[in-house]
């Protein structure tokens, strides 16, 4: 996973993938979508080495998918394949939150996590998608680092959930939107209030609601499943 707090030389390939990384994040870039190295190269400055590069690095990470005489394309995720993002986030991420809480005083993570919730929740009523999306990615990645345990930053599927939220998030209904945001609001009384067992258990059942959500949803929001 890459480290968004590296400063890394613009020609890079490892620039590049970042770059790719939180478009996906950002919702610039959605699952299916044809990433054309023409484009890619005018954007990002740098010539086609780097960006062929960094493709082949993020398909190795399951997040582009290349197919020979076709090029590159952003992942999208079959239904078993977000079930399975889901249980993996279900267990790491409220672990992560049970961590996180009682580490709320260590140096400055109360007002980076404060920061990063309100950040959140100002879109609660806004209808603004591709900023929400940005925005709940960076609350997660908030709660990973102050979580202070770097092999479970490196377990935590943050590529792919983001691949997940970007995917299916359209066709979420309100109602299901409008849950996410109590439960943000839940998990994170919890965390500030060092309460690791109560972030936990939130956590874990803010996860599982959602899973739950998405097994309702039409097949028509999955990549179909490829016979074997």
């Amino acid at each position: 996973m890459l480290d968004r707090e590296t400063t890394l030389p613009l020609s890079s390939p490892d620039h590049v993938a970042r770059a790719l990384l939180d478009g996906i994040k950002s919702g610039r870039y959605v699952p299916g979508q044809r990433l054309i190295e023409a484009d890619l190269t005018a954007e990002l400055s740098v010539s086609r080495g780097p960006v062929r590069e960094a493709l082949k690095q993020l398909a190795a990470e399951g997040v582009v998918q290349l197919f020979a005489h076709r090029g590159a394309y952003i992942r999208k995720l079959t239904r078993r394949e977000v079930t399975d993002i889901l249980v993996i986030q279900e267990t790491l991420t409220a672990l992560a939150a049970r961590l996180a809480a009682e580490n709320i005083d260590d140096r400055d993570n109360r007002e980076r996590f404060q920061s990063a919730y309100e950040r959140l929740m100002s879109f609660r009523d806004r209808d603004d998608r591709n900023a929400v999306l940005d925005e709940r990615a960076k609350f997660y990645e908030t709660i990973v680092r102050m979580s202070g345990n770097l092999e479970l930053s490196r377990f935590v599927p943050i590529p792919q959930t983001n691949l997940l939220r970007t995917q299916l998030s359209q066709h979420l209904a309100p109602k299901d939107r409008d849950r996410q945001f109590k439960e943000y609001e839940n998990i994170a009384r919890h965390i500030l209030a060092g309460s690791g067992q109560n972030a936990e258990s939130g956590m874990s059942r803010h996860i599982r609601n959602t899973r739950l959500s998405i097994e309702r949803l039409h097949d028509v929001a999955f990549a179909g499943e490829v016979s074997a």
